[in-house]
């Protein structure tokens, strides 16, 4: 889509993220919210503030209105004696594209600006969580199985 801009978010397109999520979790997903969606987005706009550098968010935007996003978590490594200064790893959370937006390519276009992200932080490796519907856009920008990434399922 020639018309969609995808950069790195700002801090005044927290509310719009936020709104996004509201609609993925909330609206799309049924979960039910235990906060109002202004105390949301108070939230949203609160964790990037704190987590700025931790935490990148690209956007995708179009005609001005913030219709796609993505977040990359940055996570400090313990340094290792061929690497002294540290290390980084890296995981891609939250992809989300409005329906209008989707089977465009922006959130092909969202993953790879992170992507590049993580090349820059020098990311040993990007990690994603992903849905049954996004496995083929990870799959086609190289992400694979990883026989021993083990993870713990929190109880419920």
């Amino acid at each position: 889509m020639d018309d969609v801009v995808i950069r790195a978010s700002r801090p005044a397109d927290m509310s719009a993220v936020a709104d996004l999520r509201w609609r993925w979790s909330v609206d799309e997903d049924g979960r039910g919210p235990t906060v109002t969606r202004e105390e949301y987005r108070e939230a949203m706009t609160a964790f990037a503030g704190e987590h700025a550098d931790s935490h990148r968010c690209v956007v995708a935007e179009r005609g001005g209105v913030v219709l796609g996003m993505a977040w990359l978590a940055l996570n400090a490594r313990p340094p290792v004696p061929h690497r002294p200064r540290g290390r980084v790893a890296a995981e891609l959370q939250s992809v989300y594209v409005h329906p209008d937006l989707r089977g465009g390519g922006v959130a092909n276009d969202l993953v790879a600006a992170l992507l590049d992200v993580a090349d820059e932080a020098g990311a040993e490796r990007v990690v994603v969580h992903s849905s049954v519907v996004g496995e083929s856009l990870y799959r086609r920008l190289g992400f694979g199985d990883a026989r021993l990434l083990l993870q713990r399922p929190p109880e419920d």
